[in-house]
């Protein structure tokens, strides 16, 4: 069994990233193996709501027990090879699990005790409580940074991420946030960002802009959240999917009427050029999910032009032209260089780089899918 110990009660609630410190390391107990777990802290203490409906969410079906920090004398207990966890050091379930099989050196904050020895292992993790808010302050902080995605490019790795990041902690010290307050902003900023474009004139226009980089960076918030909570779903990730085309589809084609609106034919004869064609390709891709009976998703574009030309079989690393092809049309690069360019007057330049790319797209598109299913 794990014993999880925090000196006081307030340390065990702390909401790390957004979920209590007990709840977490329950939950890295959980996944070392352990049969069971009791949580302790100072003197009287019993969980908050949210540490215990957490706890209980992260636990699975192992048994958890709360209560204050006593002595270790119960008939079980000292009968039991016990594994006491000193909560502020919240150590990984691997590291959990090494020291209780003997993997290991010793790992800060774990101890294997036996019988009477867990008072004195109990009283030695009691102990260490001078800097246990830091400690937890301080593992927050390392899991919102975990919380990025391998593929994020040199835009959202370097602008977008570190003010999403920033945002995450501030709506994490909240109890209760969840993924879909984030992603219910994100929409948010994409009606202010449509309804900018629709006002006309340059203001409008430049406003709409910064909105649209404004809801790429907010977009990251809500990942962050789910993946430093473990509340990520299926549901939650083609939610986030479909708002961040459509938040796409209205950007474009609101500069293309807010252009109408100013008399500047060619550049919003560019952007409904654009959406046509782009309209055209998501059509073609929409058609051969619904003969197959698959779910609509670029993968099928995107396997045909990972695949080797010798069998077919797919590369494990994509070109380096595709790779920069995926770079240049991420959201998070064409959101900044298209707020820049509308920033410095370029809005038609904007449609038209758009245009052509729609163009391309729909080649791409043609020539990945019309052999297969000719």
């Amino acid at each position: 069994m794990a014993l999880i110990v925090f000196a006081v009660g307030r340390d065990a609630d702390f909401l790390v990233a957004g979920v209590p410190a007990a709840a977490r390391v329950v939950r890295e107990a959980r996944l070392a193996g352990m049969a069971s777990c009791e949580v302790l802290a100072g003197s009287g203490w019993q969980p908050n709501a949210i540490t215990r409906s957490e706890t209980q969410r992260l636990c699975d079906s192992m048994p958890v027990v709360f209560g204050p920090a006593v002595s270790g004398n119960d008939a079980a207990r000292a009968r039991a090879r016990v594994a006491v966890i000193r909560g502020d050091a919240m150590p990984p379930a691997q590291a959990i699990a090494d020291a209780v099989a003997g993997r290991n050196e010793p790992v800060e904050g774990i101890e294997i005790a036996y019988g009477h020895g867990i008072d004195e292992a109990i009283a030695r993790a009691m102990s260490a409580r001078h800097d246990a808010a830091e400690r937890l302050r301080v593992a927050g902080r390392n899991i919102l940074r975990s919380t990025a995605k391998p593929t994020d490019g040199i835009v959202s790795r370097y602008i977008n991420r570190p003010v999403s990041q920033a945002l995450s902690a501030i709506a994490l010290r909240y109890p209760g946030i969840a993924p879909i307050h984030a992603t219910i902003g994100t929409g948010v900023i994409a009606i202010t960002m449509f309804a900018s474009l629709l006002l006309g004139g340059e203001s409008g226009l430049i406003a709409g802009a910064l909105l649209f980089q404004a809801a790429s960076i907010f977009d990251g918030v809500d990942g962050e959240i789910s993946r430093a909570t473990w509340l990520t779903s299926n549901a939650g990730a083609r939610m986030d999917s479909l708002l961040d085309a459509a938040t796409n589809l209205a950007f474009l084609l609101g500069v293309a009427i807010n252009l109408q609106m100013q008399d500047r034919v060619l550049g919003a004869s560019l952007g409904y050029t654009g959406l046509v064609l782009l309209a055209m390709g998501l059509f073609l891709i929409g058609g051969v999910a619904a003969r197959s009976n698959a779910p609509f998703s670029f993968d099928l574009v995107k396997e045909h032009y990972r695949a080797k030309s010798a069998g077919g079989v797919v590369d494990e690393k994509p070109s380096q032209i595709m790779q920069w092809l995926t770079f240049m049309t991420s959201r998070d690069f064409f959101a900044l260089v298209f707020a820049l360019l509308i920033a410095f007057g370029f809005a038609t330049l904007v449609l038209a780089l758009f245009a052509i790319a729609a163009a391309g797209w729909l080649v791409a598109v043609i020539l990945a899918l019309v052999p297969k299913h000719a």
